[in-house]
């Protein structure tokens, strides 16, 4: 009978904290949707272009650029490797399967290179998507979170949480603004430390963070200069050059 009872309070404890970490993205969710201006204004926007500098980028030059369709997983990236080479690829971050590649102008056949290139720009997407749409991704369904606790941070009152997103591609701590939704700061798994120094209106009302300053050199920060959103677009964008 005491072991019963023993079993009974562990799955009752265990089912407690599942709920409590399910309950917990709707608390800081609502706040971080306030922040960007709403899950409405994320929802029905679809395309997005942005451009990126930094974050830690060993393969692809800065200024590299991602068009993408939210709803169809389609992307466009134009950038230039550091070796020089001028890369359109067209692929879908949702499969994470590659249509086209064209270097230099000319579409490459599949080749164990052009995977080879076409896996390390699937990767910096995903770390670049990790920081411009983090908002939006801490509420995705393949999101953990733990719990929300307050910090006081440079005289400010902060809420903080403890986040992993999908992959893995970013973990760590999160700092936010409940009133305002802003993010403040990020505390990635290995201690690297960003600030949130700049939000921009990309359209539409819809507010995504484009500065995000390391505390461990410049490399490492990640700046999206362009980021904008569009209603429409061609959809030879995704399968032309």
């Amino acid at each position: 009978m005491k072991t019963f009872l023993t079993a009974v309070i562990i799955n009752f404890l265990v089912f407690s904290q599942e709920i409590a970490q399910a309950q917990a993205p709707l608390e800081l969710s609502s706040s971080l949707w306030r922040g960007i201006g709403g899950k409405t204004k994320w929802d029905s926007t679809n395309y997005i272009l942005f451009s990126v500098t930094g974050n830690d980028s060993e393969f692809l030059q800065n200024g590299r650029k991602f068009l993408i369709n939210k709803r169809s997983g389609q992307v466009r990236f134009e950038g230039k490797t550091e070796s020089g080479n001028n890369i359109v690829a067209l692929f879908n971050f949702k499969t994470e399967k590659l249509s086209k590649l064209f270097s230099n102008g000319e579409e490459r056949p599949v080749s164990t290179e052009v995977n080879t290139v076409f896996t390390r720009i699937n990767e910096q997407f995903k770390k670049d998507a990790a920081f411009i749409f983090l908002p939006a991704l801490i509420d995705a369904p393949d999101t953990r979170t733990g719990k929300v606790s307050s910090k006081i941070v440079n005289a400010e009152k902060l809420l903080s949480v403890s986040f992993q997103l999908k992959d893995n591609s970013l973990s760590g701590e999160l700092l936010f603004n409940g009133e305002t939704g802003y993010i403040k700061q990020i505390i990635d798994k290995e201690g690297n430390e960003y600030f949130v120094n700049g939000y921009k209106d990309i359209g539409g009302g819809l507010v995504l963070p484009t500065v995000f300053k390391s505390m461990d050199g410049s490399e490492k920060s990640a700046t999206f200069p362009t980021a904008a959103a569009f209603t429409d677009m061609e959809e030879s964008k995704f399968s032309n050059l």
